[in-house]
């Protein structure tokens, strides 16, 4: 089977529905945001890079002030949409940079889940599991989308373990195995509904 000619990501058929709208909305939001940074020199690659201090400062900042961690860890997740509206903004969206954002993003929830662990928020196993399932999530979800064979639906991270998240470090209410696990498991339905598609498709390519 030829692959799709638009450009892949890792999203399910679900996400698409309200993807445009959503990114019209934070395209307006970060919009001003964008074009400071733009007039100021910033490259978009820097803004992506930037996710890893942050994703690090909130597990610093986790056992002593986990009010500045949340905050720390929103901007991160808003660094994660500014550097394509940037990288827009200047006319420098290349697909290294759109590379490098995807391992920005996944070194700093790798980090962030590991702080959860170190600090004895979350389960050691679970954590682990939950850094192998994430990339492996999103690497299956932008192979299915390259072979034209896209995820029917996927219970993203933001839906289950971010909420978890909020109410540990704004509530101090610990939830975090419950989410983790609900995480790790929706991440491995993900996985495997995209294996069970890339096998069809890749077996018709021969």
């Amino acid at each position: 089977m030829p692959l799709t000619t638009t450009p892949p990501d890792s999203y399910s058929r679900v996400e698409r529905l309200w993807l445009g709208p959503a990114r019209t909305i934070l395209a307006a939001a970060y919009g001003p945001i964008a074009r400071g940074l733009g007039r100021l020199g910033v490259s978009p690659n820097a803004v992506s890079l930037s996710q890893i201090p942050l994703g690090i400062a909130v597990v610093v900042l986790i056992p002593t002030q986990p009010r500045l961690a949340a905050v720390a860890f929103v901007l991160a997740l808003m660094a994660d949409g500014i550097d394509g509206a940037l990288a827009r903004a200047t006319g420098r969206s290349t697909s290294f940079g759109a590379l490098l954002d995807q391992y920005a993003d996944h070194i700093r929830e790798a980090i962030v889940v590991g702080g959860f662990a170190l600090h004895g928020a979350l389960d050691p196993f679970i954590a682990v599991l939950y850094a192998v399932a994430y990339p492996g999530t999103n690497v299956t979800l932008y192979l299915c989308n390259a072979r034209g064979v896209p995820v029917p639906f996927a219970l993203k991270t933001y839906m289950t373990f971010y909420p978890a998240m909020a109410l540990y470090l704004l509530a101090g209410i610990d939830i975090l195995d419950v989410a983790g696990a609900i995480s790790v498991a929706s991440m491995s339905v993900v996985v495997a509904m995209g294996l069970w598609r890339l096998r069809g498709a890749m077996d018709q390519a021969r």
